[in-house]
């Protein structure tokens, strides 16, 4: 992975974590506060469904055969079921596909694009 794509998915998901602790710290209706520990459950809960989902998406980008010489990441939200691509690729008819191949894996509901051409040095 170079530098790049590993600062990128960083950020990425700290982004996708702290929605999830925004809608995690809402109390629920019954006025029963959850303790830290429920809390922390639920977030580590939360994190292992988004990597599941984010691992099914990579795998089909990955089985895709146009899809072989690109440099995507992916993000998930398991809640929303949002899944964000990021990365780079060779041309722009990739992103169409990247994102048809995404949106075709059970639990997505919406697919983000921030792919970006790889432009030759």
């Amino acid at each position: 992975m170079t530098l790049r794509h590993k600062a990128l998915t960083g950020a990425l998901a700290v982004l996708l974590s702290s929605a999830a602790l925004v809608q995690a710290a809402t109390p629920p209706a019954d006025n029963a506060a959850p303790t830290k520990e429920q809390l922390r459950a639920e977030m580590r809960a939360d994190r292992a469904a988004n990597h599941a989902l984010a691992k099914k998406v990579r795998e089909a980008l990955f089985s895709s055969k146009s899809l072989t010489d690109t440099d995507i990441a992916v993000f998930a939200n398991t809640r929303t079921g949002k899944v964000t691509l990021a990365g780079t690729i060779l041309d722009e008819s990739q992103d169409q596909l990247a994102q048809d191949v995404a949106s075709k894996v059970p639990g997505v509901q919406s697919v983000s694009s921030k792919l970006t051409l790889y432009a030759a040095p």
